[in-house]
């Protein structure tokens, strides 16, 4: 054992296995329902694993883990054995079912359905699990309904975590061999609503986890093994590679198909989908694939920047999460040759010694990729695709050729606007758009479509602008993605997540209708406000019902508010702005609430309500506020800072208003200030506050200068 090693394994069992339980701890706690004697078999389990590696010299430094990185995963790894080996024979899904007793009482009972492992050893002599039986490609239908799989299987979990909180429950039940109308009775769910959720669950991306490595590519896969060194070329490379050998890497993580900047998969017809898959299944060129890699912390990524539609539909098909329909399909009438055999499997020979065959002629309309004859899997998974990779990449270079190899068709507005975001905010958008509850269990009305398309990336976008910066919307999809990307801050992002977390404790089925990717920013931006005000959160619902029920009555100004929130220019600053302030000004109603410290009212009533002077007499003054604000500006605040943002023209304002009402001068504490500060907070009370506790500590820290 070298140094690193007993170094790392005396860490873990100092302090009485400190640092391994801890390590147990957290990947147990996503279980729950654990005894102290559980505990115990978990510590035993992983420290049976560590010494097995130990002994197998599992630890490989080369593959750039340290050996603490290393035994962590092994840790894990025992855990989630260990908790399978616990329910190996046990039920997992529970349906409670009535039953009489002997008494002829009626009672109900739990009722426990069984799982498999996809490791239990199946008695063949070559040493064969469950798993190795399985057919090389993915059905759906047949894993779900099947006890092939268990949930501690890391494929499964991966899969599962992909899906949204529905689709996995019926996923799971189906694994467990609950009937349909059991889970549809179970979830409350119509056929149209269980159809829509098992589309889900088959057009999932990581369904091609289930897909056997294609050995019989594996030859010309090798090929790359010799190819032109990096020095030689110009920064490029061009070379072809078999597109079974891409698809096995891309779903081993090999090759990212999930680049930040990178739109979904699946966004073709119906018709360019049959279009392409004919193709290549009758051997005719496709489009290059293109390839990004990059070095990040001392490893290379490969990144698919062109060719994740041809990709992602190609694996999708061989895993039969699809077929080739009519439409579209060209030349579906594949011929090909088939060796004759005698009744014992024997190629037959015709005079010559020469192989016997006969021509046949395969249909591939409506037949899945398991059940094509192997000329056509073997063809499929050999074709060749030119790919071309880019080597030393920095993140704006991806992003440069992910534009370009993009600009003819293909992306739409949102997608390839996306694409000119810094990675970090880029990141903080695809966290909240693709990971956030509210937008993955779709507490929305938000379609599959929405989120295959970018839809659901550029509602975030336009809620931080709603929240943020109403008084700058911006029409141009194109203005919106370029504006947060230059003043978007973290504060802002955490706000909505706050937001979002708050509104999926209170959406249902009844007020979800109003989350639409046109009026989700809005209503977002509501409830922002109705935060403020320290009101239940039933009350939002309550309004929100309001609304759904009155629209067309409601009147602001003597105007029927529903013009403004039907209108068809949904994207017009002025309509945007109206349907914010009007749903505001309206809740208050409902609420009875004076809308006194709104956001979005006069500049005047701000000043009033939070330094308490007469508004008749801010109104005589706020002319001169705003010039002397003006001159402050431009002596003591510096260009390029945030402050001067037009969202921070209130506070700032009502800073002027506080000075002249103290009969102090805000130059030389402004210009230190604008220093040391280059944010401000979102709520413009807040930021006051803030900014006149400053301001009273300069003044009594420099009574004599100020």
């Amino acid at each position: 054992m070298n140094y690193e090693i007993e170094k790392t394994i005396q860490q873990l069992y100092d302090n009485n296995q400190y640092k391994l339980k801890r390590i147990c701890n957290k990947e147990m706690a996503k279980f729950g329902g654990l005894s102290q004697k559980d505990y115990d078999g978990f510590y035993s389990r992983a420290g049976q694993e560590i010494a097995i590696a130990i002994y197998n010299k599992k630890y490989d430094p080369t593959k750039g883990k340290t050996p603490l990185d290393f035994f962590v995963g092994v840790i894990k790894r025992a855990v989630w054995k260990e908790m399978t080996d616990k329910n190996r024979g046990k039920r997992q899904i529970i349906l409670e079912v009535e039953d009489e007793d002997e008494n002829g009482n009626i009672v109900k009972k739990k009722e426990y359905i069984p799982t498999v492992s996809i490791d239990m050893p199946i008695g063949d002599e070559n040493g064969k699990t469950l798993g190795d039986t399985l057919q090389s490609d993915f059905n759906m239908e047949k894993i779900f309904e099947s006890d092939t799989y268990n949930f501690y299987d890391e494929k499964i979990e991966k899969y599962l975590d992909s899906l949204p909180k529905i689709t996995r429950k019926i996923v799971e039940m189906k694994m467990n061999d609950v009937s349909v109308s059991i889970i549809k009775e179970k979830l409350k769910l119509t056929e149209k609503e269980y159809s829509a959720h098992m589309n889900n669950a088959r057009m999932n991306e990581n369904i091609a986890l289930f897909t056997k490595r294609s050995n019989r590519c594996k030859e010309e896969y090798n090929k790359m093994d010799n190819i032109i060194p990096i020095d030689v070329t110009d920064n490029y490379r061009m070379d072809k590679f078999p597109l079974g050998g891409l698809l096995d890497d891309m779903r081993d993580g090999k090759i990212n198909k999930k680049h930040i900047l990178q739109r979904k998969p699946f966004q073709w017809t119906e018709r360019q989908k049959n279009k392409f898959l004919t193709r290549v299944l009758n051997g005719q060129p496709i489009p290059e694939i293109v390839i990004c890699e990059q070095t990040v912390k001392g490893k290379k990524k490969s990144h698919l920047i062109d060719g994740l539609q041809r990709l992602s539909y190609s694996e999708l098909f061989r895993a039969d999460g699809i077929v080739v329909k009519i439409d579209g399909a060209e030349f579906y009438e594949i011929p090909y040759r088939e060796y004759k055999h005698d009744n014992d499997g024997n190629i037959l020979l015709d005079e010559e010694g020469d192989a016997l065959f006969e021509e046949k002629i395969f249909n591939v309309i409506g037949k899945k990729f398991s059940e094509f004859p192997q000329f056509l899997k073997d063809r499929f998974n050999k074709f060749n695709i030119n790919v071309t990779t880019y080597f030393n990449c920095t993140d704006d270079q991806i992003a440069y050729h992910i534009r370009n190899y993009n600009n003819q068709e293909g992306m739409n507005k949102s997608q390839y606007e996306f694409t000119g975001i810094d990675i970090d905010v880029a990141n903080r958008i695809k966290d909240i758009s693709e990971k956030h509850p509210f937008f993955k269990d779709c507490y929305g009305k938000y379609t599959e479509k929405n989120k295959i398309k970018g839809d659901i990336d550029k509602v975030v976008v336009e809620s931080i602008m709603a929240c943020n910066f109403i008084e700058n919307w911006k029409k141009d999809v194109k203005d919106s993605y370029s504006y947060i990307n230059e003043h978007v801050t973290n504060i802002m992002f955490d706000s909505l997540e706050h937001t979002l977390h708050q509104l999926c404790g209170i959406v249902d089925k009844e007020i979800k209708s109003v989350f639409t990717t046109t009026n989700s920013p809005v209503w977002f931006a509501v409830f922002d406000e109705f935060k403020t005000l320290g009101l239940p959160a039933e009350r939002f619902k309550e309004f929100v019902n309001y609304i759904n029920a009155s629209l067309e009555t409601l009147e602001l100004d003597g105007n029927l508010f529903i013009d403004t929130y039907k209108n068809k220019n949904t994207r017009d600053k002025r309509i945007v702005f109206g349907k914010v302030k009007g749903l505001i000004s309206l809740m208050y109603g409902f609420l009875h609430i004076e809308n006194s410290d709104n956001e979005i009212t006069d500049a005047g009533i701000f000043i009033s309500e939070n330094l308490g002077v007469d508004k008749c007499s801010v109104k005589d003054d706020l002319e001169v506020y705003i010039e002397t604000l003006n001159d402050l500006k431009e002596r003591s605040i510096r260009d390029g800072s945030k402050l001067l943002d037009a969202e921070n023209e209130l506070s700032l304002l009502a800073m002027v208003a506080y000075s002249y009402k103290t009969d102090q001068d805000l130059d030389s504490w402004l210009k230190e200030y604008a220093e040391k500060n280059n944010t401000y907070f979102i709520n413009q009370k807040k930021n006051f506050v803030h900014m006149k506790q400053d301001f009273d500590r300069y003044c009594r820290d420099n009574k004599d200068g100020a």
